[in-house]
C-alpha cells in the first residue's frame, strides 16, 4: 500500500488520533522520583540538568543552567560524555514533543548555541528534520510545526555563518583568535606557531579565488580523470595543502534543491548529505547496474569537491577532517527488495594540521570548552576573524579521542514468520549484515545478493556436543567477588594449556593470510595503503579514509537511540574501569527515514565465518577449532578480546533486552572481538508476532560461544566469563540511572511512535526490574546473576530461533 502523505501541527483530531503521542502527559508521573536531586547539582552533570529541563517548573531556571554546561563534547576522557551534543536527541525530543516548539526561551537558547559552534548546529538540524515526519505502517503524517522551526533555523545559521568556511579550522581560528596565548607554559614555548604564523594556513582555507586552478584536484575522482591523466603523463599529485582550495559545496540536483539560503556556508555539509540521501533514492528506482549508476553519480558530486563538507561522526575526531574526494570504485549498492542501501568511502584532511610541527597545540586549541554564558560572541564572519579586535573570551572546544573502532549498522527489518514458505525458497539478507559477507567471486553492478538464493545443505557433522551443567556457588566464590580484582583473566600458562598439541590445526602463514582474506576481506591497513598510493592526495600528511554505509528507506532514529544507550554502558565500564569490550558504531539519523551508519572493517558476521567453515575450510571441526587454530599465535589476546566482548554484550542484550540475534548479527573481527549490530529489536519489541521464539530468553549464549572458552568447565568460563558478568551487572545497577533516565526522556517523547516502546510504561518498569532484582544480598544477588546465565546457556529459543532463520533466510548456525 502506498503510503499517505498528511501535514498536521500538534492538534490530536480523531482522523489522526493515535498517530501523536501523548505521552509527555505523563512525564511528571514517571520522571518524579527525580524530583529530589536537584541539590547541588554540577554544571558537568549534564544528564542531571536535562531532566530538570522535562519536570522543574521553572524552565527558565533550567535553561539558565544549561548555558553553564559544556557544549562540545571532550575527547581528552576516554570517551567519557559531559557535553550537551551528546544528549540533542533528548533535548529536541522535549523541544517537539513536549512543548510542540513553544518556549521561544529554549528555542533562543539552542539558536546561541548553534551560533557558537556549527557541529552542535548541524547535529541540531539533522535531529529535527528526523522529528519532521512521524511515519506510519500507512501513513506519512508531517508536523508542520517543526517544518517551519527548521525554515527559521536555517535563515538564522545562514546570516550567524555568511562568509565562514564550516570545518573545524574555523573553530580554530576563533579560539585562535579570542585566546591569549597564555595558558600554560607548554603552549608558549619556542615550538609553539604564533596566530600570525597560523593565519596564512586558515586564509588557504578560507573563501578565496585561487589565482591557479590546480586542475590535478578538479579533474581527480571524475570521469575525465582517465583522460586527463593520459593528456598529462607527469606527476600529478599535490605537494602542498595549499594547493586545495575548500569552497562551499554545489548541490548536483541544484535545480531541485529547495533548501537554498542567502549564504551558503551553513548549508554546504547539509547540501552535500542531501545529495548521497538523494542518489541513495535515485538508484531504488532503477532495476540493472546500479553500481555503475552510484559510481558515475559519485563522479558527478566529485566535481564538486573538495568542499567544506565533513563527516558528522566524533569517534576519532573524523568530523576535524575535511572531505576531498569520494573514491567511486570502492562503493558497491547492496540491493534489498525495495531499497538500495550503498557503501562509500570518502578521503580526507585536516587543513588545520597540515604544514604544523606542533600537533599538540593545535589539538588543545581546537578542544576548548565552549559555553554560551561565558561567550558574548554572536554572528562573526571570516573576514570578520582577521580584520577586527577582539576581547578575550573563554571559549572553548574539546573532542574525545576514542580507542575503540566503532562501527557497524542496523535495518528495521520486520521478519514476517507467517511467511516462511516463500521466503524459504529465496533465502535473502536484507540487513545490513550483507555488507559484511565475503564472497569469493565477486558478482558485477547489481549486488542483489543472490549468492543466498539456494537453500543450504543441512550438515549433521558439524553439530556440537551439547555439555551444559549448573554453576554450583558456595560462600567462598560470594565472598571473593567482594574482593577489587585486578586480574580478570587466568593466568598464561592456564590459557596456553587450553591449545592442547592434538588439539586444533596448525596454519602456515601462507595459509594464514589467505584464510584471513578470504573470511575477513581486505585488511583495512592494506586498503589504506593502495587507495592512498593511488591518490593524488598521499603526500598529506593527515590524509585519512573513512567507509560508511548510506540507507534511506529505513527509520534509523530507533537505531540511533539503541547505539546511544549502547555508548551509556560503554562508558559505564570505563568509570568503573572494567575489561569489558563494546565496539559500537556511530549511525546518524539525516531525516525521518534515511541516515549514515560507520562501517566496521576487519569483521565478518558469524554466518558467513560458517558457511566458510562448511563450504572451504572443512578442516575444522567447528567454530572453536577454528579459533584455536586461526588465533594460535595470538592467542592469549584473542581470547581476551572475545571473553571481555562476548560479556560486555551479554550484558547490553540483557538489560535493554536486544533481540534478533541470530548470526547475521553478531561478528567476530580478526582479533577475536564479538560485535552485535542491527538493533531494530529491543526493549519491548521482539521478531514473530506472537511466536517470538527469543522472548523469554535472557541473552543468547550458545554452547559453541562457550566451547572457545574450553567449555562451560572450562577455566576461562567459570573463573573469568562468570565473575566479569557479575562485576559488570553490579556496576550497570549502580550506574542505572544513566540508562534509565535516557530511556524514560525518549518515552515520555516519542512514545509508541519508536517501536521499542511497543508495550508503553511497561517498557519502563520490566527495564527498572531488570536492574533491580529482587535479592537481599551480594549473595542473593551473585545467585541470581549466575542463574541468568544458567537460564541463557543453549536455550531451547535461541538454538530454535537459529534454525528458523536458517531455513527462512539461510542464516547458518
Amino acid at each position: 500500500m502506498q503510503q499517505e502523505e498528511k501535514t498536521n501541527c500538534f492538534c490530536f483530531h480523531k482522523k489522526n488520533k493515535g498517530i501523536y503521542p501523548k505521552t509527555f502527559k505523563k512525564t511528571n508521573e514517571i520522571l518524579r522520583k527525580y524530583k529530589n536531586n536537584f541539590l547541588d547539582i554540577s554544571d558537568s552533570d549534564i544528564l542531571e540538568v536535562i531532566i530538570r529541563l522535562y519536570i522543574s517548573e521553572d524552565k527558565q531556571k533550567a535553561i539558565s543552567m544549561l548555558s553553564r554546561c559544556r557544549i562540545n563534547p571532550n575527547f581528552q576522557q576516554n570517551s567519557l560524555r559531559e557535553d550537551l551534543e551528546y544528549f540533542i536527541p533528548q533535548m529536541v525530543n522535549f523541544m517537539v514533543f513536549h512543548q510542540q516548539l513553544s518556549d521561544d526561551n529554549l528555542k533562543q537558547f539552542v539558536l546561541k548555541a548553534s551560533s557558537l559552534d556549527f557541529f552542535f548546529a548541524h547535529l541540531v538540524y539533522f535531529q529535527m528534520k528526523s522529528l519532521s515526519q512521524i511515519i506510519t505502517a500507512n501513513e506519512i503524517v508531517t508536523i508542520n510545526v517543526v517544518k517551519k522551526f527548521l525554515e527559521y533555523f536555517l535563515f538564522q545559521m545562514a546570516q550567524n555563518y555568511a562568509g565562514d568556511l564550516l570545518i573545524a579550522t574555523h573553530i580554530l581560528q576563533i579560539n585562535l583568535e579570542l585566546s591569549n596565548l597564555k595558558e600554560d607554559s607548554s603552549d608558549s614555548d619556542s615550538n609553539s606557531p604564533k596566530k600570525s604564523q597560523l593565519q596564512e594556513v586558515y586564509r588557504g582555507s578560507t573563501k578565496q579565488q585561487s589565482i591557479k586552478v590546480n586542475e590535478s584536484v578538479q579533474n581527480y575522482g571524475t570521469s575525465n580523470w582517465i583522460k586527463f591523466q593520459n593528456s598529462h603523463p607527469y606527476d600529478n599529485r599535490v605537494k602542498n595543502h595549499q594547493e586545495i582550495i575548500l569552497q562551499d559545496y554545489d548541490s548536483i540536483f541544484n535545480s531541485e534543491n529547495k533548501e537554498k539560503t542567502q549564504d551558503t556556508a551553513f548549508i554546504s555539509n547539509i547540501l552535500f548529505w542531501n545529495d548521497i540521501m538523494r542518489i541513495c533514492d535515485e538508484l531504488s528506482k532503477i532495476q540493472n547496474k546500479k553500481t555503475e549508476v552510484l559510481q558515475q553519480l559519485l563522479q558527478r558530486i566529485n566535481k564538486c569537491l573538495p568542499a567544506s563538507v565533513y563527516v558528522p561522526f566524533v569517534k576519532n575526531q573524523v568530523r576535524n577532517y575535511a572531505i576531498l574526494k569520494i573514491v567511486p570504485q570502492e562503493s558497491k549498492v547492496f540491493s534489498t527488495k525495495m531499497r538500495s542501501p550503498f557503501s562509500l568511502t570518502l578521503e580526507l584532511y585536516r587543513p588545520e594540521i597540515e604544514g604544523q610541527n606542533n600537533h599538540k597545540f593545535i589539538e588543545k586549541k581546537i578542544s576548548h570548552r565552549i559555553t554560551i554564558c561565558q561567550s558574548k560572541l554572536l554572528k562573526r564572519t571570516q573576514s570578520q576573524l582577521f580584520d577586527e579586535d577582539h576581547q578575550i573570551v573563554e571559549n572553548r572546544r574539546t573532542f574525545s579521542s576514542t580507542d575503540a573502532q566503532k562501527q557497524i549498522q542496523n535495518e528495521f527489518q520486520q521478519i514476517k514468520f507467517f511467511q516462511m514458505s516463500q521466503q524459504t525458497h529465496h533465502p535473502i539478507i536484507e540487513g545490513t549484515s550483507q555488507f559484511y559477507h565475503q564472497y569469493p567471486n565477486e558478482q558485477d553492478e547489481d549486488e542483489q545478493i543472490d549468492q543466498q538464493k539456494q537453500k543450504p545443505e543441512i550438515s549433521s557433522a558439524y553439530s556440537l556436543e551439547e555439555n551444559i551443567q549448573a554453576f554450583s556457588i558456595d560462600e567462598q566464590s560470594i565472598n571473593c567477588e567482594n574482593n577489587r580484582e585486578t586480574n580478570w583473566l587466568t593466568s598464561i600458562i592456564g590459557r596456553n594449556s587450553f591449545i592442547q598439541p592434538n588439539r586444533g590445526v596448525v596454519l602456515t602463514t601462507e595459509e594464514h593470510l589467505e584464510m584471513k582474506k578470504a573470511i575477513f576481506g581486505e585488511n583495512s591497513l592494506d586498503q589504506f595503503e593502495r587507495i592512498k598510493s593511488q591518490s593524488i592526495f598521499s603526500q598529506l600528511q593527515t590524509w585519512n579514509l573513512i567507509h560508511l554505509i548510506i540507507k534511506t528507506g529505513d527509520n534509523l532514529k530507533q537505531e540511533q537511540f539503541a547505539l546511544q544507550l549502547i555508548s551509556q554502558f560503554d562508558q559505564i565500564f570505563r568509570k568503573e574501569a572494567l575489561p569489558l569490550k563494546l565496539r559500537y558504531y556511530e549511525v546518524l539519523s539525516m531525516g525521518p527515514d534515511c541516515g549514515i551508519i560507520e562501517m566496521i572493517k576487519n569483521a565478518t558476521t558469524i554466518d558467513s565465518l560458517q558457511k566458510h567453515l562448511r563450504r572451504d575450510y572443512t578442516q575444522f571441526k567447528n567454530f572453536s577449532d577454528f579459533f584455536r587454530s586461526f588465533f594460535r599465535n595470538k592467542i592469549d589476546q584473542a581470547l581476551d578480546n572475545y571473553v571481555q566482548s562476548l560479556v560486555a554484550y551479554g550484558l547490553v542484550c540483557y538489560f535493554l533486552q536486544v533481540k534478533d540475534r541470530h548470526n547475521g548479527n553478531i561478528l567476530l573481527d580478526s582479533e577475536g572481538h564479538l560485535i552485535h549490530i542491527d538493533f531494530g529489536f529491543f526493549l519491548s519489541i521482539a521478531p514473530g508476532k506472537g511466536v517470538e521464539f527469543e522472548k523469554k530468553v535472557p541473552f543468547k549464549l550458545l554452547s559453541d560461544y562457550i566451547e572457545v572458552l574450553g567449555g562451560v568447565q572450562g577455566n576461562l568460563f567459570r573463573e573469568n566469563f562468570r565473575k566479569l558478568f557479575f562485576q559488570g551487572f553490579k556496576a550497570c545497577q549502580k550506574h542505572q540511572k544513566e540508562i534509565l533516565l535516557l530511556v524514560e526522556m525518549m518515552y515520555t517523547g516519542h512514545g509508541t511512535t519508536l517501536p521499542c516502546f511497543s508495550k508503553g510504561e511497561q517498557t519502563l518498569k520490566e527495564l527498572q526490574l531488570r536492574f533491580n532484582p529482587k535479592v537481599q544480598s551480594q549473595a542473593e544477588l551473585y545467585v541470581h546473576v549466575q542463574e541468568l546465565i544458567d537460564k541463557s546457556l543453549d536455550n531451547w529459543r535461541a538454538k530454535w530461533y537459529d534454525k528458523f532463520q536458517y531455513f527462512a533466510q539461510g542464516i547458518f548456525y
